[in-house]
């Protein structure tokens, strides 16, 4: 996971992050459901179909304008992988010329037929570290998207 932490940073040198000025930044991220991004994640079967489901309409997931436009952004989704780790970067357009991440979702091999996966909020946009990950139904607590349906995911702020 420490080369999934350092593929990231790495990641995010090299794409353009500007953070868009806000009354309350605490709250941003109020706007996008991690935990529904992840939700939707493991039920999509390509990358292409996930970035459909995270911009469709009543998805209670995406509802945020960063743009201030008074419509809900379009969030993209780029690949980038090294190995057997994989870094999916959800990011809006605020113009032609500059781009804002907001999560990063990690993808780690750990055997033929399983992987660590992590969403993880931008700091423009969450308090520092916040991550989230899938857990066992047992232990899951219940996640609320910006649109008010419920999501099976556990938040979890890690100081690293």
């Amino acid at each position: 996971m420490k080369r999934l932490l350092l593929f990231t940073v790495t990641l995010c040198s090299l794409t353009i992050c500007k953070a868009q000025e806000q009354e309350n930044p605490e709250f941003i991220g109020e706007n996008f459901s991690l935990e529904g991004a992840l939700a939707l994640f493991q039920k999509s079967q390509s990358i292409e179909a996930f970035e459909q489901g995270i911009n469709a309409e009543n998805n209670g997931v995406n509802n945020l304008d960063l743009n201030n436009d008074g419509q809900v952004d379009y969030i993209t989704v780029t690949d980038f992988h090294e190995g057997d780790t994989h870094a999916l970067v959800l990011s809006i357009y605020l113009s032609d010329q500059e781009k804002q991440d907001v999560a990063v979702i990690g993808i780690e091999k750990t055997g033929p037929e399983s992987a660590q996966l992590q969403i993880e909020g931008d700091e423009a946009l969450y308090a520092p570290n916040t991550i989230v990950e899938p857990q066992e139904v047992a232990e899951t607590i219940k996640g609320k998207g910006p649109n008010g349906i419920h999501y099976d995911a556990k938040a979890v702020v890690v100081n690293v």
